[in-house]
């Protein structure tokens, strides 16, 4: 458990690591947007089947996650329906692949493994230029919110629903 903890705490540094040198290249004529809220205030909800757990799955998790999208040029709601290759697991992410609605230009997305949530996720056109990229933070809570989502990964039925936040950013060039 302290491992899983740990690699958790790890996965959290880094992504608010991250999410700042993100946000930090805005300015340059890039969009950037919050969707599904902040990390103190996240309001996206991602559903995921079967469940995820601490042992790696044998299957693909398929997952939805929707939210608000909010800053300036951003609006409506953004979704994604997809899923994760096998061996996912609550500490280590494998590659996950998604169509997208509601952000125009955007089509699918791609996500790279990476550790709890860290790996930067490209958004793609429909001519399959790269026009942007997210960066999701899903360390917050269940839907009940009044216990760490990672708890359920220690679970039978493991993680099926959460709260969480991300920023997307459009480049400009693709506009």
């Amino acid at each position: 458990m302290r491992s899983t903890v740990f690699a958790l705490a790890t996965a959290t540094t880094a992504i608010c690591f991250f999410g700042a040198t993100g946000s930090a290249s805005a300015g340059h004529g890039e969009t950037v947007c919050t969707w599904g809220g902040t990390p103190a205030a996240p309001t996206g909800v991602a559903t995921f089947s079967p469940g995820i757990t601490n042992t790696p799955s044998t299957g693909p998790i398929q997952f939805t996650a929707t939210g608000v999208l909010a800053g300036s040029g951003c609006t409506g709601k953004l979704t994604y329906t997809g899923y994760f290759e096998p061996g996912h697991t609550c500490a280590l992410n494998t590659a996950f692949h998604a169509k997208v609605t509601g952000l125009p230009r955007v089509v699918r997305v791609e996500g790279q493994p990476g550790v709890a949530g860290t790996a930067l996720a490209l958004l793609y056109d429909a001519d399959g230029n790269v026009v942007g990229s997210d960066q999701a933070q899903f360390l917050t809570t269940v839907a009940n919110e009044s216990d760490p989502g990672f708890m359920s990964c220690g679970t039978p039925q493991g993680l099926t629903e959460g709260f969480w936040s991300d920023t997307v950013e459009l480049f400009a060039s693709n506009r």
